[in-house]
C-alpha cells in the first residue's frame, strides 16, 4: 500500500522534536554552560557524556518494551504521549539556570546533569517508537527511503528554525554583548520556545498517525531483563546490523565533534556576527531540501550503499578546504560578507552530503530489521531503531565529550566576555577541520562491507511472506 503525502507529513512532523533537541544539544548546550554560565568545558562535556551512558541502557530497553506492547492505542503511540512531560519540562529547566544564582561548579554540574538526563529520557520514550513506526508504515525498499527522507527533512527543519530564532530573536548582537550568544538573559526564552516546539510536534504526529496504531505485533512474550539481553544478542549476531552500528557510531562521533565546535568557529575563527550566522541557516535549509528531493529518486536507480559511501566521502573532504584556504590568505577577511559568500558553497555541499547520508542510513536500518526478523523469526524494529536513536545521541554525547576535552586541552577560556588568543583559535580550527576529516575515513571503510541491495531485500521479503 502506497503512503500518501499527508500521512508522511504527519509522521515526519514528530521529527521536529528531535531536531530542536539535537540542534540545542549539538550547537548550543556546551557553549551555554561553559561560555555563559561558567562551568568548565570538561565538566560540561562530562555531564553530557554521563547522560549518554544512561541512554545506552534506556534506548534498547525502550525498543524491546515498544516491540512487545499490546495496547488499544497500539504498541508505539502510547509512548508518544508519555514522553512529552519529561522531554519538554526538562529541556526548559536545562536553559533556565541563571548566572545571578552564583552556584558552585559542583552545583552547576549536577543541575546540568539532572536535566540533560531527563531530557534524553523523555526523548527516548518518544523517539524510539516513532522511528520504529516509520519502518512499519511500508516494507518497500524505495518507499521507506521516501518516508525517512521526510522525517529527516522535518528534523533538520525543526533544528534550523530553532537556530534561526536563536540568532535573529534571542541572541542579537548588542553593544554590551558581541557575540549575542554570550548574553545570559535570553537563554531562558530560548529554552521555553524550544520546549514548546517539541511538545507541539509530538502531539501533531500522535493525532496524525493514529490510523497506524493497530499495526500488529508478533511478539507476545512477557517483558523482562533477560528478554532484553537475549534480543540484543540476536541483533548483534547479524553482520549487517554490526556494520551499521559501528559505521554510524564513527560518523556520529566525527560529526558530533564538528558540530559542537561550529559555534566556536563561527564566533572566534570566522568572526561572524549573529545576522551572518542566521543567514547560513538558509543555506542549510536549501541543502536539506536538496537531499530530500534527490535521495528518494536516486534510490530508484542506485543502491543505498553507493549513495552512502559517496556522501561520507564528500562530507569528509569538504569542511577542511575553506579552513586551509583561509589560513593561506586565499579567502576574504574574517567577519565580512565576502567571506560569508565564499563559504556558502562549501556549507551547501557538505550539508547536502550529511543529510543524504542520514536519510539513507535510516532506510537501510529498516531493511536490516527485515533481515533480522527473517533470521530470528521475531520482529525487532523497536530494538533496531533504538540503536539508531542511541547512535544519533552519540552525536551529542561522545562528540561533545571530545569537544569539551579538546577545549580544555588547548586552554580555551570559559565564562561570558572572555576571549581566546590566536594560538587557541588556530588549534580550534585544526581540530574542527582536518582532524574530523581523518576520523571520517573509518566509517567509509566500515560501510563498504554492507551488502543488502535491492535484489537481496526483495528475496528477504519473499521469504518473510512465505512463512
Amino acid at each position: 500500500m502506497s503512503i500518501q503525502s499527508r500521512e508522511k507529513f504527519f509522521y515526519a512532523s514528530g521529527a521536529v522534536a528531535n531536531g530542536v533537541k539535537g540542534d540545542a544539544f549539538t550547537f548550543f548546550l556546551l557553549f551555554f554552560y561553559s561560555n555563559v554560565i561558567g562551568l568548565t568545558p570538561g565538566l560540561a562535556s562530562l555531564a553530557i557524556f554521563i547522560a549518554l551512558m544512561v541512554d545506552a541502557f534506556t534506548d534498547p530497553i525502550m525498543g524491546v518494551i515498544s516491540d512487545r506492547t499490546n495496547h488499544r492505542l497500539g504498541r508505539r503511540h502510547p509512548y508518544f504521549l508519555l514522553g512529552i512531560i519529561p522531554m519538554g519540562l526538562s529541556y526548559f529547566m536545562l536553559f533556565s539556570i541563571q548566572v545571578s544564582w552564583d552556584l558552585t561548579q559542583q552545583q552547576l554540574f549536577f543541575w546540568m546533569l539532572t536535566f540533560t538526563i531527563f531530557t534524553r529520557l523523555g526523548m527516548t520514550i518518544f523517539d524510539v517508537p516513532h522511528r520504529s513506526l516509520g519502518s512499519e508504515m511500508s516494507r518497500s525498499y524505495t518507499e521507506r527511503t521516501s518516508i525517512f527522507a521526510a522525517r529527516e527533512m522535518f528534523g533538520w527543519a525543526g533544528g534550523l528554525f530553532n537556530a534561526f530564532l536563536a540568532y535573529t530573536v534571542f541572541f542579537k548582537d548588542t553593544p554590551e554583548y558581541i557575540p549575542g550568544t554570550q548574553n545570559p538573559e535570553p537563554w531562558i526564552y530560548y529554552g521555553m520556545t524550544g520546549a514548546t516546539l517539541m511538545c507541539i510536534s509530538v502531539l501533531v504526529t500522535y493525532f496524525g498517525t493514529l490510523q497506524y496504531r493497530n499495526i500488529s505485533s508478533n511478539n507476545h512474550t512477557t517483558f523482562n531483563l533477560k528478554l532484553i539481553f537475549s534480543q540484543i544478542f540476536i541483533a548483534l549476531k547479524n553482520k549487517s546490523f554490526l556494520i551499521f552500528f559501528f559505521g554510524y557510531l564513527f560518523i556520529a562521533v566525527s560529526w558530533g565533534l564538528n558540530s559542537s565546535l561550529q559555534i566556536y568557529m563561527n564566533t572566534y575563527f570566522w568572526e561572524f556576527k549573529s545576522i551572518m550566522i542566521a543567514s547560513f541557516l538558509g543555506i542549510y535549509a536549501m541543502s536539506t531540501f536538496t537531499a530530500f528531493i534527490l535521495i528518494p529518486r536516486l534510490v530508484l536507480y542506485i543502491e543505498k550503499r553507493s549513495i552512502l559511501l559517496f556522501s561520507i566521502a564528500f562530507a569528509a573532504l569538504i569542511p577542511p578546504i575553506p579552513i586551509i584556504l583561509y589560513l593561506n590568505d586565499i579567502l576574504p577577511n574574517s567577519g565580512s560578507w565576502n567571506l560569508f559568500f565564499a563559504l556558502a558553497p562549501f556549507i551547501y555541499i557538505g550539508n547536502t552530503c550529511l543529510s543524504s547520508s542520514a536519510i539513507v542510513r535510516e532506510s537501510m536500518l529498516g531493511d536490516i530489521s527485515d533481515e533480522v526478523e527473517l533470521e530470528s523469526k521475531i520482529g525487532q524494529q523497536g530494538l533496531m531503531f533504538a540503536s539508531s536513536s542511541l547512535i544519533g545521541k552519540l552525536n551529542t554525547g561522545l562528540g561533545i565529550l571530545v569537544a569539551g576535552l579538546a577545549l580544555e586541552f588547548i586552554g580555551f577560556p570559559r565564562g561570558s566576555g572572555v576571549l581566546p588568543n590566536a594560538e587557541q583559535i588556530f588549534s580550534l580550527a585544526m581540530i574542527q577541520g582536518p582532524f574530523v576529516a581523518v576520523l571520517m575515513i573509518i566509517p567509509f571503510g566500515i560501510f563498504s562491507l554492507y551488502n543488502i541491495d535491492r535484489q537481496k531485500h526483495n528475496a528477504i521479503l519473499s521469504k518473510l511472506d512465505a512463512r
